[in-house]
């Protein structure tokens, strides 16, 4: 191989996932494909026996591979799947940085920026070889002579079908069976085993449209020689027996009224002639190019499906028109829009007030640092609710695009997509894409391959639309950035989207503007220091914070009132829906009763697979466990002691939906929660309905307590301040501040002013007073002052480890043993200021039918010790944002 210059390419499989420390595979590229192939492709490699697929990540000379000599035999990579790069530079560095930091295999953060099912698995096929057709061409059994019945009987199969999956192989004929065939199959020279590719399941919608060819002359000079096949004069084109003699003018004269379904081919055909089967077909012929050619120009187009329907045609009689070049039938793909029938109406720009001037100022500026090489600070836009911070990031974004560059918008939840999508796409119509995921696979797949051929300006979405392949990236705007579905804490790897953003926008030298009501604390503190830069907006437009007034729940039960519902907030909920104003009543629990007990035995009502209480759902009349989903039915007897007296406790929003409906039987309700709310297309309606005032009252979780701008709400009621207020969790007083605010921040942003009544057993707390002024920044110094004083995050960074196990007792020396050696490595590494929280039972020790044990580990730079510790079986979850 003395003086041949070989080419190489690092290519990054699933199948190599095992390898954290060398994830990219190195392979020959081939002469053939060398002027084909870029960074970023999908390609198909051999791996061991199977095909796989793969990512080309890095592509080289062979002078340039310092470890490996010109003995060393590679394999080639097998083809090209896509010509255009499915990851683009920048979304490679960053899912490497991602790899590193999140400490997670490289393939598992690469699959995250392609479209879902894109990917194709590996399989093997088998197929027969030649020596089999060789012998069946020369007629002689050699070939067969010594194979057993079922392989004969695959043969038979092969032959006729040409190939079979081996995966279909044992389904067919079971596990077992396809083994024994298998292994026959290997001492035979008759079938081969292929390794191939899965068709991916995500793949572009195609329809097939029949289009007229000819016209004028020659359509003329075709008709009449179908006319001269029969010597009567056509009255019908096929349905002479049973359709009316005006149909055919009545298809020409309207041929959008026309409705080809309703008339049945004619049977007859079964009987006739030869001669007569010729003028039927050259009737239907016929009929088939009057439909194509009175089709208007607007209407759907014809499918062959639909032609040969209306016409009587058999598709090879149809295929006869397109030898002759008569038709042609083409195919058109088609888009699946998440938009289609929604009405988004056009917006334009509004004047800036001063702050927000201000604030897009900021932005500008930042961007203009960033293409004269500076890496351009991060911008929290810290502004209150209703203050006008959409509009500046549309200003903002409409700039990038003016300069040619695009943008990406994230919203914490799926609810807040649906207003989110109608002021961005109605700003910047047909140029906006959505990702999230509540979209199909389609859907999905439609919208990644837009964004990648450039066809879009702006991507919005949940995290995951931090992924999509834009190029010219030139802005990164984060709504609502305090909120903790930008955690992915379930699966690897466990990012924030608001880090991997902040790394994103350093790589490319872009603006990152973080935007909340209520920042993170980790923000806030950031910005302090001088590593963020701070814009403020401290006022609403056109309207003031709404007041908040605080109900001691304790005074309500000495007054005698046992109802969920305060006297206070029965009046104001009176008052609203006599002015026919909207109210919200927020209450962050679901279901009518969170508690099933038997007060004379006490026993609770308990997930038989979370050790977790059942919470009794009214609308279903079932016992459901919020963690797994397990049901049970409603219990009316104890089934300890057989009482009677067993009773539902604490309350839910289907409680507050039952109060408020007896309260007041004319008010119109509406329930938002995760029930009521099970897709996307759920809570498009429910919003629709709502700011259409079809509803007076809108009851809900959280869902409802963010970002929405519903401008007819004059009432916020919180029924309950106290939920996950005393949880044992770091985070928890930040989480029940950020509630409190938020929701309050949805009354009073129309014309009417706004009220926030807030009905808690602990008036007293910091958080809830200082929700109840607003005042952020007094809750921010006292959270940051305790969070120094125990050293929480930002001051100490956090790793959660988790063991899960169907055993108790595995879990607790599983965990026994890791903080063993977790503690020597602390030692060994001499990591200062580093120790160890745990291990102990999780707060929800059983969970889904496993216990589980959880360890923290606290230090200001843990990644030294997570490259050493050896931890199979464990869920890392690093900077977790809750350690319950």
């Amino acid at each position: 191989m003395g003086g041949v210059k070989r080419v190489l390419a690092d290519v990054l499989t699933a199948a190599a996932r095992w390898n954290i420390e060398q994830p990219l595979l190195t392979y020959l590229v081939p002469a053939e494909l060398e002027a084909s192939l870029r960074p970023g492709q999908l390609v198909a490699v051999p791996y061991g026996e199977r095909l796989v697929e793969g990512i080309i990540w890095n592509l080289y000379g062979d002078h340039e591979a310092l470890q490996l000599g010109e003995d060393v035999i590679l394999r080639p990579v097998h083809s090209l799947l896509d010509p255009e790069p499915a990851l683009l530079l920048h979304q490679r560095a960053l899912a490497q940085w991602m790899a590193e930091y999140y400490v997670t295999p490289l393939a598992h953060v690469a699959l995250l920026m392609l479209a879902p099912g894109l990917m194709q698995r590996s399989q093997f096929v088998l197929r027969l070889t030649e020596a089999y057709y060789r012998g069946e061409d020369e007629n002689t059994q050699e070939s067969t002579q010594g194979v057993s019945l079922r392989l004969r009987a695959l043969l038979g199969f092969l032959h006729e079908d040409g190939e079979l999956d081996v995966e279909r192989l044992k389904k067919m004929v079971g596990k077992k069976r396809a083994q024994e065939i298998l292994k026959e199959i290997q001492q035979s020279d008759l079938v081969e085993r292929i390794p191939q590719l899965q068709a991916p399941k995500a793949r572009a919608r195609v329809k097939r449209v029949v289009r007229l060819l000819i016209q004028g002359e020659a359509l003329e000079e075709w008709r009449e020689e179908r006319l001269s096949r029969f010597q009567q004069p056509i009255v019908e084109p096929v349905y002479a027996s049973v359709g009316p003699p005006s149909a055919l003018a009545a298809m020409r004269k309207s041929a959008s009224q026309f409705n080809p379904w309703a008339m049945p081919p004619d049977s007859a055909t079964l009987t006739l002639q030869k001669e007569d089967k010729e003028t039927v077909l050259a009737r239907r012929q016929l009929t088939a190019v009057d439909l194509l050619l009175q089709s208007p120009p607007n209407a759907v187009p014809w499918t062959p499906g639909g032609l040969c329907k209306a016409t009587g045609l058999t598709n090879a009689q149809l295929q006869r028109l397109v030898k002759e070049q008569i038709i042609t039938i083409e195919t058109s793909e088609q888009r699946r829009d998440p938009l289609q029938g929604r009405t988004l109406p056009a917006s334009t720009p509004l004047q800036l007030t001063p702050d927000q001037q201000q604030a897009l100022s900021a932005i500008l500026e930042a961007s203009q640092r960033g293409n004269q090489g500076e890496v351009p600070q991060p911008i929290l836009l810290h502004g209150v609710t209703g203050s006008g911070k959409t509009e500046v990031y549309l200003q903002a974004l409409a700039a990038m695009i003016k300069q040619g560059k695009r943008g990406i918008v994230l919203v914490p939840e799926i609810a807040l997509t649906t207003q989110a999508v109608q002021r961005v796409a109605g700003r910047f119509p047909g140029r906006v894409a959505i990702i999230h995921s509540e979209l199909s696979v389609g859907e999905r797949y439609d919208e990644w391959r837009r964004i990648r051929a450039g066809e879009i300006d702006v991507v919005i979405g949940s995290r995951s639309a931090l992924f999509a392949p834009v190029a010219d990236l030139g802005l990164i705007i984060i709504d609502e950035e305090h909120e903790p579905a930008y955690k992915q804490s379930e699966f690897k790897p466990t990012y924030h989207a608001r880090d991997a953003a902040l790394r994103l926008g350093e790589m490319l030298h872009i603006p990152v503007v973080l935007g909340s009501a209520t920042p993170a604390i980790e923000s806030y503190y950031r910005a302090e220091q001088n590593e963020y830069q701070l814009v403020e907006l401290r006022g609403r437009i056109g309207a003031v914070l709404p007041p908040v007034e605080v109900i001691d729940l304790r005074g309500e039960l000495h007054a005698g009132n046992t109802s969920i519902i305060s006297r206070r907030l029965q009046e104001e909920l009176e008052r609203v829906l006599n002015l026919k104003q909207q109210a919200i009543l927020f209450l962050n629990r679901r279901g009518a009763a969170s508690c099933v007990l038997c007060r004379d035995c006490g026993f609770v009502a308990a997930c038989e697979q979370c050790d977790i209480p059942l919470t009794y759902h009214a609308t279903e009349r079932v016992l459901l466990c919020h963690y797994c989903g397990n049901q049970r039915k409603v219990i009316h007897f104890c089934p300890i002691c057989k009482s009677s007296c067993v009773r539902y406790f604490g309350l839910g929003t289907e409680k507050v939906q039952e109060t408020i409906q007896r309260l007041f039987p004319d008010a119109r309700l509406l329930r938002w929660d995760r029930d009521t709310a099970r897709n996307r297309h759920a809570h498009e309606q429910l919003l629709d309905r709502f700011a259409n005032r079809e509803a007076d009252i809108l009851i809900g979780t959280q869902m409802i307590a963010k970002g929405l701008d519903l401008p007819g709400v004059t009432l916020v009621g919180v029924v309950s301040a106290d939920i996950a207020l005393n949880l044992p969790d770091y985070s928890a007083a930040e989480r029940t501040f950020t509630l409190l605010t938020q929701v309050a921040g949805r009354a009073g942003r129309g014309a009417e002013a706004g009220r926030v009544i807030l009905q808690t057993f602990n008036p007293q707390h910091f958080c809830v007073e200082t929700a109840s002024r607003h005042d952020y920044h007094e809750f921010y110094a006292a959270e940051i002052d305790a969070r120094r004083r125990y050293s929480y995050p930002p001051f100490r960074h956090f790793v959660k480890f988790t063991y899960s196990h169907t055993s108790r007792h595995r879990c607790q020396n599983e965990a026994l043993l890791l903080c063993e050696r977790l503690t020597e490595w602390i030692e060994r590494l001499q990591l200062v200021n580093t120790d160890i929280v745990g291990p102990a039972p999780a707060l929800m020790e059983r969970l889904r039918g496993k216990y589980r044990w959880q360890m923290i580990v606290r230090g200001p730079d843990l990644h030294r010790l997570l490259r050493v510790v050896d931890a199979p079986g464990w869920e890392i979850d690093i900077d977790p944002i809750s350690v319950l």
